[in-house]
């Protein structure tokens, strides 16, 4: 009985690697959806966990063939002693394994209600801006006020000043918003989970 050792996939692709075993974070979370049967994962906050232990073990008994990156491809694939057509048909078929199951998994986390719509949040994200530039526009009042009354500044162009400062960087953090929300957005549609807790530049 082998022990149990539960981490996330990304940490498992990194191990793996430093053993030898050459294989990237999306590669490994499509191997282990491939073999879910074999391999089985558990939830923990955001994170996809697998028992490492029987990951290793299981592509030592079922991963032989490790194409090297080089133009001679075709050659390689000859040596492999696989039709090309076998091939094909194989990636195919993983593929449509793997959809079945990442549509399964959605659809237990949406009636579970752990799935919120990148929708939802995008809209959440346009309430923060509005909510964070209204802000902006009541403090810039008084502080220009304040300003002109301590350095003897004109106040209208201390106000004028202060509004552009305070929309470039609304605009700015806007912008930021929306480059994570596509990212993540990418990144839920090429079926990565393990995601990283959003955080603005």
């Amino acid at each position: 009985m082998i022990d149990s050792d539960w981490i996330s996939i990304t940490e498992a692709a990194k191990r793996l690697s430093s053993d030898g075993d050459q294989v990237d974070r999306s590669t490994l979370s499509r191997y282990v959806t491939q073999h879910a049967e074999a391999l089985p994962t558990r939830r923990e906050g955001k994170s996809n966990l697998v028992d490492f232990r029987v990951l290793a073990q299981h592509r030592s008994e079922n991963v032989r063939l490790q194409l090297p990156s080089r133009p001679n491809i075709v050659g390689d694939l000859a040596l492999s002693k696989q039709p090309i057509a076998n091939i094909s048909r194989g990636n195919a078929a993983a593929r449509d394994k793997e959809a079945v199951a990442q549509m399964r998994e959605l659809d237990l986390a949406e009636r579970l209600g752990r799935v919120t719509s990148t929708s939802e949040v995008a809209d959440a994200g346009q309430s923060a801006v509005v909510m964070m530039r209204n802000a902006f526009e009541r403090a810039v009042e008084s502080e220009a006020a304040a300003l002109a009354l301590k350095y003897g500044w004109d106040e209208r162009v201390v106000r004028v000043s202060l509004k552009s400062f305070a929309n470039v960087g609304v605009d700015v953090f806007h912008r930021e918003l929306l480059t994570q929300l596509d990212k993540r957005r990418r990144a839920q549609d090429a079926g990565d989970d393990d995601q990283e807790p959003m955080a603005l530049q």
